[in-house]
């Protein structure tokens, strides 16, 4: 067996006044793990950033605060780390312990079912943060995200087979999982005349998944 991955990549940048910047991503991926017809799928995504204490009104905060940025993100990406033959239907051989005319036995099992149409999970992440250091040297940083990422097409098994149906129920993209959180972590530093150092980090976050 063998299997293949080929992708194409743009990127777009913007930046007014060194405090308003954007940033553009478009992914066109293909990978041979899929039916040719579902082999390949487009993947944009997009950031904004504004760096709040370029603007001159801020010009009477920077003794308090030296830096502020808000930001944003929205952005997709494929994931296809996934078996190469979920779509294909296998028999898996197996051999007896009897042996007849100097040989064991051989014994095919029944193929399971499979869906023609298993294609790319599609990962979609929000995010929306904050950046902002203190005091003129900075010694004093504060960073928040507050985050939601979601799976979507997720590779699960059909619901609804019947017990009778004779083998397991073929995977296909019909699960959906979402997680939704936030963090927080704070770092301070300072340098004392003697030139010892002081480094204190603190982190915090929670979040909830829901498949």
């Amino acid at each position: 067996s063998w299997e293949s991955q080929l992708g194409f990549f743009g990127r777009v940048n913007y930046s007014l006044k060194d405090r308003y910047l954007l940033e553009a991503n478009i992914r066109y991926d293909g990978s041979s793990k899929f039916p040719t017809n579902l082999q390949w799928r487009w993947y944009p995504s997009f950031s904004a950033a504004w760096r709040v204490m370029e603007e001159p009104w801020m010009e009477f905060a920077k003794q308090a605060v030296s830096a502020l940025k808000l930001r944003a993100s929205w952005g997709s990406i494929g994931d296809q780390t996934v078996p190469s033959n979920l779509y294909v239907p296998t028999m898996s051989r197996s051999e007896l312990a009897w042996v007849m005319s100097g040989a064991k036995l051989v014994y095919y099992g029944t193929p399971a079912a499979v869906s023609d149409a298993i294609t790319w999970q599609d990962i979609v992440t929000l995010d929306f943060g904050v950046d902002a250091s203190f005091f003129a040297d900075g010694a004093l940083s504060v960073t928040f995200d507050w985050f939601q990422r979601d799976t979507d097409n997720m590779l699960v098994p059909m619901e609804g087979i019947s017990y009778t149906f004779g083998t397991s129920a073929p995977k296909g993209n019909y699960g959906s999982f979402r997680t939704r959180g936030w963090e927080l972590a704070v770092n301070y530093g300072h340098q004392f005349s003697n030139g010892l150092t002081l480094t204190v980090d603190a982190a915090l976050a929670d979040a909830l998944t829901k498949v």
